[in-house]
């Protein structure tokens, strides 16, 4: 029994697939067929952004709704980027982003995004554990750690 929105959806899509034996369409005149592509299609790109979390990736992955480009490489999107742009500046300056004295602008936005990524009020993802990843790895090295 689906207990979520995120169940509900995904369940009203099931059930449309199998009645009509394909995807709904984003050009389909019936707004109900054209809400659930238009939620199937948000969900790809969260997949590919590496916004979703592993439980409902295997979900989608499960039903046959993503494609293997989609299962093969999360690793995109802007959130992927940032992290990316802090591993480099962490092996290229030996310390992490400084949102208190910066050297540059895109260092304070660098510094800025990682503070709203561990704040807490950011949803448990993919780059969010990356970072994590970068910020042990920080520590453990020894390396200057102000945020």
């Amino acid at each position: 029994m689906p207990t979520t929105s995120w169940d509900l959806r995904l369940h009203a899509l099931t059930a449309f697939m199998d009645a009509e034996g394909r995807e709904p369409s984003t050009r389909s005149a019936i707004a109900g067929e054209h809400r659930l592509a238009l939620w199937l299609d948000e969900q790809r790109k969260s997949v590919r952004a590496g916004r979703m979390g592993p439980a409902r990736r295997e979900i989608l992955q499960q039903a046959g709704l993503l494609t293997a480009d989609e299962i093969g490489s999360p690793r995109t999107g802007t959130a992927w980027l940032r992290v990316a742009s802090v591993a480099e500046f962490v092996e290229e300056e030996g310390r992490l982003p400084s949102f208190v004295a910066p050297a540059t602008a895109g260092e304070k936005r660098l510094a800025h995004w990682m503070h709203v990524q561990l704040s807490g009020r950011a949803a448990e993802t993919e780059p969010l554990r990356a970072l994590r990843a970068i910020l042990d790895a920080v520590a453990v090295d020894g390396l200057a750690h102000t945020v």
